[in-house]
C-alpha cells in the first residue's frame, strides 16, 4: 500500500493507521511533472475562444470593457491572465481609462489596497481603475429576477460599459457544479438580498457535486449571467493540487461547460464503497469557514452514523457571530437538525442573524454533516473550544484524531482523500 498522507497547506503530513484499519480506497491523483505555461495557454484560449470570435474582432477602440475579476479565494493564475489580457486589449487600441476592473465579491469581504496588490500586481493598480464590488449598493442596476420575482441587480459599471468580460477559475462547487463560467456576475457583482434568497433556496437540495444539470442553483446563475449580458469569460481549469491545467475562454456557457468537463476528468475518483471512517483533508481551502466544504463530498463516501476527520491548516478567524450561532442553533433543535435548518431556509430565515450567504453555507454544512456522522477536527490553529462550539471532536494531530475514531469503531474501513476541496467522488 502507499504511503498515507493529506494536504495540510502546502505539505503533505503523512500517517499510519493501526491494525484492524481497512484502507478501501485512496484519492491519490497523479501529479502534472511540469507546472501549467500560464502565458501560453491564456494566449492559445484568447486565440481559439469557445463558440465565439477572438476579441480583435468584437471590440472597438471607443468601447468600454468592464473586467469582472474573482478575489483572492482561490489560488489561480489571475494575475498572470489579467495581464495578458490588458495587453491585448492595448493592441486593440482600447486606452486604460476605457477598462474598470471590478473584484467580483459577491458578499465576500473587501480586498485591502494591500491584498489588491498582491492579488493583481501593483502595475495595475497604479495603471488601472480597479474597485471592490458593493453588493450593497444603492446604485445596483435591475437586470432581471429570480423564479420567486426578486429583482436582481449589478454593478453599475458592469452595466453601462459596452462589454463585459469575466476571468474566473474552474474547480468542484457544492452548489453550482463547477465554479467559474457566469458566477462571475451572479453572484460576483450582484445584489445581497438576490444572492442570498437564491442560496438558500437551492443549498443542498438536490444538487450533485460537479453537476451543471440538472442544477437549478446553476441554471438561474446562467440565465442570469446571460440577462446581465456577460459577454465573454476567461477561466483557469485548476487540478488537485490547486494548480493550473488548463485555461478556456469564449462564450460564457459553453467555454465553462468545456472547462468544467476538463476538471471533472481531473479530480473525479470512483469509491468502491462507503467507509466507516473517512479522513478528508480541506486543501486547498484554508479560511475557518472554507474548512466546512470538504464535509459534502465526505459524506458521499461515508457510512451514515460513520466517523469523518476533517483536517486543515486554518488561516483566518471564524468571523464574528458564526461560532455562537452554531452552538446555539446545534443546541435549540438537536435530535432534527436537518429539518430545520431546511425550515429556516425555506422561510428566507438565516442561521447567523444579518450574515453574509457564504457564512449561512458554511454553517450548514457543520449542520448537515452533524446530522448523520461523527466529525473530529484536526487543525493546529483550530482551538479546542471553536471546534466543540462547532460540535467536532478536536484532536491535536492526525494521529490523535485516528485514535479517537477507533473509540468508536474499531475494526473500521477507511477512505481517504488528500485534497478533499478538489475531489467529485463517485460510488461504484
Amino acid at each position: 500500500m502507499k504511503d498515507l498522507y493529506i494536504r495540510y497547506g502546502h505539505k503533505k503530513l503523512f500517517f499510519d493507521v493501526p491494525e484492524g484499519f481497512n484502507i478501501l480506497d485512496v484519492a491519490d491523483f497523479e501529479d502534472n511533472p511540469v507546472l501549467s505555461d500560464t502565458k501560453n495557454l491564456t494566449i492559445n484560449a484568447l486565440d481559439n475562444p469557445v463558440d465565439a470570435l477572438p476579441l480583435e474582432k468584437q471590440l472597438r477602440p471607443s468601447d468600454r470593457i468592464a473586467i469582472l475579476i474573482e478575489d483572492n479565494t482561490r489560488n489561480s493564475p489571475k494575475k498572470e491572465i489579467l495581464k495578458h489580457l490588458l495587453e491585448r486589449l492595448a493592441r486593440i487600441s482600447i486606452p486604460e481609462s476605457n477598462i474598470i476592473i471590478i473584484v467580483a465579491l459577491g458578499t465576500h469581504e473587501a480586498l485591502t489596497s494591500k491584498e489588491m496588490i498582491m492579488t493583481y500586481g501593483e502595475e495595475v493598480i497604479n495603471d488601472y481603475t480597479i474597485i471592490n464590488h458593493d453588493p450593497l449598493s444603492p446604485d445596483l442596476m435591475p437586470v432581471g429576477k429570480l423564479v420567486s420575482g426578486t429583482v436582481v441587480r449589478i454593478n453599475r459599471l458592469a452595466y453601462e460599459a459596452d462589454f463585459r468580460i469575466g476571468i474566473g477559475s474552474i474547480f468542484p462547487h457544492p452548489l453550482n457544479g463547477f465554479g467559474g463560467g457566469g458566477k462571475i456576475m451572479f453572484p460576483g457583482i450582484s445584489n445581497f438580498d438576490a444572492i442570498l434568497e437564491h442560496h438558500m433556496r437551492y443549498a443542498f437540495r438536490k444538487i450533485v457535486l460537479g453537476g451543471l444539470t440538472p442544477n437549478p442553483f446553476y441554471e438561474e446563475v446562467t440565465a442570469l449571467a446571460s440577462a446581465g449580458r456577460l459577454d465573454f469569460i476567461i477561466n483557469s481549469v485548476l487540478d488537485h493540487n490547486d494548480n493550473l491545467y488548463n485555461v478556456v475562454a469564449g462564450h460564457p456557457v459553453n467555454a465553462h461547460t468545456k472547462g468544467a468537463g476538463i476538471c471533472k476528468k481531473l479530480v473525479s475518483k470512483t469509491f468502491k464503497n462507503r467507509a466507516d471512517i473517512t479522513i478528508i483533508s480541506a486543501f486547498p481551502y484554508t479560511q475557518a469557514t472554507q474548512l466546512m466544504k470538504p464535509l459534502e463530498p465526505a459524506s458521499i463516501i461515508t457510512k451514515e452514523q460513520g466517523v469523518i476527520i476533517l483536517t486543515g491548516k486554518c488561516t483566518s478567524a471564524f468571523r464574528m457571530g458564526y461560532l455562537d450561532a452554531c452552538l446555539a442553533f446545534r443546541e435549540k433543535y438537536k435530535g432534527r437538525l436537518k429539518e430545520a435548518l431546511f425550515d429556516f431556509f425555506n422561510s428566507g430565515q438565516r442561521i447567523i442573524s444579518g450574515g453574509a450567504p457564504e457564512l449561512n453555507m458554511s454553517i450548514a454544512q457543520v449542520i448537515l454533516a452533524l446530522e448523520s456522522y461523527r466529525v473530529i477536527l484536526f487543525s493546529g490553529e483550530v482551538p479546542q473550544d471553536d471546534a466543540e462550539k462547532l460540535g467536532f471532536i478536536s484532536a491535536a494531530t492526525i494521529e490523535d484524531a485516528i485514535h479517537k475514531s477507533a473509540q468508536f469503531i474499531p475494526y473500521p474501513t477507511v477512505n481517504v482523500v488528500p485534497s478533499g476541496g478538489v475531489i467529485i467522488p463517485e460510488l461504484e
